[in-house]
């Protein structure tokens, strides 16, 4: 059994912090904690508990205790867990969100890979200098994941709140209460270097898709129209300002099952938990009306079609 301590430094001896501050940092805290509980796949392994809290500022203490009787089964990841908690909280990876889609998804699926290696390594038979590094590497990794930088931000920008507070630190302990590591200590000033300014989510583009409409919008306004991508029912606005005035000019008709192929755009934005949520979706560019196997062209394909083709037929001229 391992502890996390969790040292709150305060100016001119102070022992007393505002309860509600304190709270909210313990709330963001946990969430940490039950974040890399996932992530290291201890879910129902490991629990948490409190003890008393100290005074010397105030110290908080976080009992990790296995669920398994078997010690032989334990994961070493169970093992060190503390620490890896305890590197996570205090260490500095990046104070911004991935906000592209494509390269987010490539990121998160690299991190996961890293994760998994750095887990097996830990299980093999290493010295405890190999495991120390082990340890620091996987805390990297786990802390370059949005949700945790997330809590993180939520956890120092509430700190910034209580003016009592100087720096804080976190701490690997024994059963005894005495440590197995050095103090890993952020002070005040560093405190902003945590926390996300911004969590603007690039939009998840994708072009040429299918989309079948359910229920259109037959007057210029800003009403969302109806559809179907997927299989899943959505509602969009048309940024298709040729194709809508096509539809309020009947020139275009809609009846069961009719479909356009367009660019489809998802705005994406990050909730109270750390997860990325869909927005408003647009559509625009639609190139083709779909009713049964009949396919028409709109306007804009058959201009962009021409103009391709007498750029085409400039460009040979001037070759010839």
């Amino acid at each position: 059994m391992e502890l996390l301590q969790l040292h709150y430094f305060l100016k001119e001896e102070l022992h007393s912090v505002d309860a509600f501050i304190n709270n909210k940092a313990e709330y963001e805290l946990l969430r940490i904690f039950k974040e890399v509980t996932s992530i290291l796949e201890l879910e129902g392994e490991l629990q948490f508990e409190t003890i008393a809290i100290e005074e010397g500022g105030i110290k908080a203490f976080y009992k990790l205790i296995s669920k398994k009787k078997n010690k032989r089964k334990i994961k070493n990841a169970l093992l060190y867990s503390a620490g890896i908690l305890s590197v996570i909280i205090s260490d500095v990876v990046s104070d911004q969100l991935k906000t592209d889609h494509e390269y987010e998804k490539l990121k998160k699926e690299e991190i996961q890979l890293q994760i998994e290696k750095l887990k097996r390594d830990l299980e093999d038979e290493k010295t405890t200098e190999d495991k120390t590094l082990i340890i620091q590497n996987l805390s990297v990794f786990i802390g370059e994941t949005d949700k945790i930088k997330f809590f993180k931000s939520n956890f120092y920008s509430t700190l910034l709140k209580e003016e009592k507070i100087e720096q804080v630190s976190t701490q690997r302990l024994n059963e005894n209460l005495e440590p197995i590591t050095n103090e890993n200590i952020v002070a005040r000033k560093d405190f902003d270097k945590f926390i996300l300014h911004s969590v603007d989510i690039d939009p998840d583009f994708r072009e040429s898709e299918k989309i079948e409409i359910v229920s259109p919008v037959l007057k210029k306004g800003n009403m969302k129209w109806k559809g179907i991508y997927n299989e899943k029912p959505i509602r969009f606005y048309m940024r298709d300002e040729e194709f809508l005035t096509s539809v309020i000019n009947k020139e275009i008709s809609f009846s069961n099952g009719t479909s356009v192929k367009a660019d489809i755009e998802f705005e994406q934005k990050m909730n109270d938990d750390g997860d990325i949520e869909i927005g408003t979706i647009s559509i625009s560019n639609i190139t083709d009306v779909i009713e049964d196997s009949k396919i028409i062209e709109t306007k804009r394909k058959k201009r962009n079609r021409e103009l391709s083709n007498q750029t085409k037929m400039n460009f040979d001229n001037e070759t010839e």
